[in-house]
């Protein structure tokens, strides 16, 4: 006879998965009838309304290349203004992680709104942001007024596709949507340094395939804003640029 203990096995319950959420995208009835702007019509169709072509931008590899595996610091640039609890408003949305980085980082509280004209793209961002309650999805033309007062508001890479006249008219919205001591968060390209090894294939790019993106060179993000808030004392302006100057981040804060 023997004194042994029988052998018990503890064996831990599978991980029950969280409940899949199920977002309403809302879509602005008098933006949808509207048409397309003609600049997005005939430079950036295929781009954000191909499905296919979504897809392909959006692989956190091809991002990466596209912005010089510089995607994680220009990331910081926006999510080190950002706690939770703030309600922010996104123009358009970017490829790769930004969506998930913002939305983690404000941990399902305060709003997270997304604006942006492609339902397609709207539609291939879901499984990313899927996991918090607080991101809003609208499918409208984000230059359009709306009378919603925000904290942050959010342009990652929006401004260099568009328009000069566009950027003027989209800065502006930004202004007035924002709630007192609200700011603007701007990360897109700036002029590189003289003898930054990408300038030229950078600027041959963007010739050919984002026909808007040079001014940002050449001009201040802040003369693209309204007239009366480019020196204005009621605006805390502040630049940093990074990688040689080939990306710049200019945040807007009202005082």
């Amino acid at each position: 006879m023997t004194n042994e203990k029988p052998e018990i096995k503890i064996t831990s319950p599978k991980p029950v998965p969280p409940p899949r959420v199920s977002f309403v995208v809302e879509e602005d009835i008098d933006s949808s009838e509207k048409p397309l702007p003609a600049y997005l019509e005939s430079v950036y169709r295929r781009r954000y309304f191909s499905p296919r072509i979504i897809r392909f931008f959006s692989n956190g590899f091809m991002s990466a290349v596209s912005n010089c595996f510089m995607q994680r610091r220009l990331i910081r640039y926006v999510t080190d203004e950002l706690y939770a609890g703030l309600n922010v408003l996104q123009f358009g949305i970017a490829d790769g992680n930004l969506q998930h980085a913002i939305a983690e980082k404000m941990n399902g509280q305060g709003v997270y709104h997304i604006e942006d004209v492609s339902k397609p793209q709207i539609n291939a961002l879901l499984p990313s942001v899927s996991p918090w309650l607080n991101v809003r999805l609208n499918v409208r033309d984000f230059s359009i007024p709306t009378d919603k007062k925000y904290d942050v508001a959010v342009l990652f890479f929006t401004l260099h596709e568009l328009p000069d006249a566009h950027k003027e008219v989209v800065l502006k919205r930004a202004f007035d949507v924002l709630a007192p001591h609200g700011k603007i968060v701007v990360v897109d390209y700036a002029m590189p340094c003289a003898y930054h090894p990408l300038k030229h294939p950078v600027r041959l790019f963007n010739r050919l395939f984002e026909p808007f993106a040079e001014s940002l060179w050449y001009k201040d993000i802040q003369s693209f804003a309204p007239a009366n808030l480019r020196e204005s004392k009621g605006i805390i302006w502040a630049k940093s640029t990074t990688f040689g100057g080939l990306y710049q981040c200019v945040i807007a804060q009202k005082r």
